[in-house]
């Protein structure tokens, strides 16, 4: 059976949706400071819709081509990819969120390629209300412990934020998010962490703590 053809304007429609998808979730992704943002999110679903468009036309071309097997080297390939959003700190994994992002992402890019709209915005849709939505249904839900953010401002010393995770630990205070910013100026870093402290803490202990450090200038807890 001979498939048909993909008007260019159909190409167009299929990659400018595939961009919209993409900016959906990078954007949250951005947001929340992230490795893997705004641009990756929206190269990695664009680049996914146009593979899956040429494998669809060498096929309808006659060169003996499977549509299917781009598609599959895409889904194993973008793995690589997800890997580098996968960071260590200490003890601590960040980034298996951002991570799987980036494989459904791929996945909605070759569902907007083959012009299936509908699964691929039903499955950005059900993406982005997971990491926004359950994000903060787990604030109320979990009991005992409470969401705040730290704030720590210290000098550009090797090793300074680990030292400063350690003590975090030591305080039973399980690290959500971590960003880290260098003010270059100042030759300082700034580490900004979403944690969970739980009720009990004694916050005058951890402040001391911290401060503690050597090369720490400033802590903060809002």
């Amino acid at each position: 059976m001979d498939l048909p053809i993909i008007e260019w304007y159909e190409m167009l429609l299929r990659l400018g949706f595939a961009t919209a998808m993409g900016f959906v979730i990078g954007f949250e992704r951005e947001r929340h400071n992230q490795p893997a943002g705004l641009r990756t999110h929206i190269i990695v679903c664009v680049g996914s819709a146009l593979m899956m468009i040429v494998s669809y036309d060498l096929g309808r071309l006659g060169h003996n081509t499977d549509p299917t097997r781009i598609a599959a080297q895409v889904v194993s390939g973008i793995g690589f990819l997800g890997a580098g959003a996968i960071l260590r700190f200490g003890t601590s994994i960040r980034g298996l969120t951002t991570a799987a992002c980036l494989w459904t992402i791929a996945g909605v890019g070759l569902a907007a390629g083959a012009g299936l709209y509908l699964p691929a915005a039903a499955a950005t849709l059900i993406v982005f209300f997971t990491i926004t939505l359950f994000d903060k249904l787990e604030k109320i839900i979990v009991t005992g412990k409470y969401i705040k953010r730290v704030i720590v401002v210290a000098k550009d010393k090797t090793g300074i934020i680990g030292r400063v995770e350690d003590v975090l630990q030591k305080f039973n205070i399980e690290i959500k998010q971590i960003g880290i910013n260098m003010i270059l100026v100042d030759n300082k870093v700034q580490v900004s962490a979403v944690v969970k402290i739980p009720d009990n803490i004694n916050m005058d202990a951890l402040d001391k703590a911290v401060s503690a450090i050597d090369g720490v200038e400033q802590f903060e807890v809002d």
